[in-house]
């Protein structure tokens, strides 16, 4: 790399790397929910669904007693005309003829009623289970709203700090040849985070070394072209950059 300090470019490097992993932390940070918020959330949509579901099934439960209702009061006013009418009958066999029709109403009234008194008991049940989960909703709600007020404070103080420190992080990398930053955030998107890795000195005589991200002991000629710092040289196992450290 002809008039690149390449030894000076990779000591900057390898801090601004870590200004970079102060910044991945921080995102991640952010991200993540405290285990006490997470837990009242899951409880709260668990709740949530479980009162839209009952609330669906009251629906249809109501809608079933509706039909059945409708169809009793349209029985039963047929019933009482056909009594009546039955009662200005002017033969036995007129009489007959209401008589068999009042039964068959009073049979389908019977019938209806039968199956009616079931859904009164559900359409009960149902709302008192929705009036307990909305009481429940009620009471889990106030210290939920605590929760995410605090934790919106806490995301943004730490998105002051992680703009603070991306400020700094890109008046360092103007200090960097725009090539060697090129190839270390493209080495880092796929690494992990890791760009840029130190050469470490293997056993007591400290002839051999290996790099630090993946602790694979380097060859002999690329710790040389290392050390040479003429030219950037990549891991060949891991495909970082490396450095021969301060």
């Amino acid at each position: 790399m002809g008039g690149v300090d390449v030894a000076a470019a990779l000591a900057e490097l390898y801090q601004l790397q870590a200004k970079d992993l102060e910044l991945d932390q921080l995102e991640a940070e952010m991200k993540r929910l405290p285990p006490e918020l997470a837990e009242l959330r899951k409880k709260w949509e668990e709740r949530l669904d479980r009162l839209t579901e009952l609330k669906e099934q009251l629906k249809q439960v109501r809608r079933e007693y509706e039909k059945n209702d409708l169809e009793l009061k349209d029985l039963t006013a047929k019933r009482t005309q056909a009594q009546e009418e039955q009662l200005q009958a002017e033969s036995a066999r007129e009489v007959t003829q209401y008589e068999n029709r009042i039964q068959q109403l009073s049979t389908r009234i019977d019938e209806l009623t039968e199956l009616t008194l079931p859904l009164i008991e559900e359409m009960e049940r149902l709302e008192a289970a929705i009036k307990e989960l909305e009481a429940e909703l009620a009471e889990l709600k106030p210290e939920l709203e605590r929760l995410e007020a605090e934790n919106e404070a806490r995301i943004a103080e730490l998105k002051a700090t992680y703009e603070e420190k991306r400020a700094e992080r890109e008046a360092m990398a103007k200090a960097i040849p725009a090539l060697v930053i090129r190839e270390y955030e493209a080495i880092r998107r796929a690494r992990k985070g890791i760009g840029v890795a130190r050469m470490v000195p293997v056993g007591e005589d400290r002839q051999a070394f290996r790099c630090e991200a993946c602790s694979v002991q380097l060859p002999t000629h690329v710790a040389q072209k290392v050390y040479q710092g003429r030219q950037l040289v990549r891991c060949p196992s891991c495909g970082r950059i490396l450095w021969k450290g301060p």
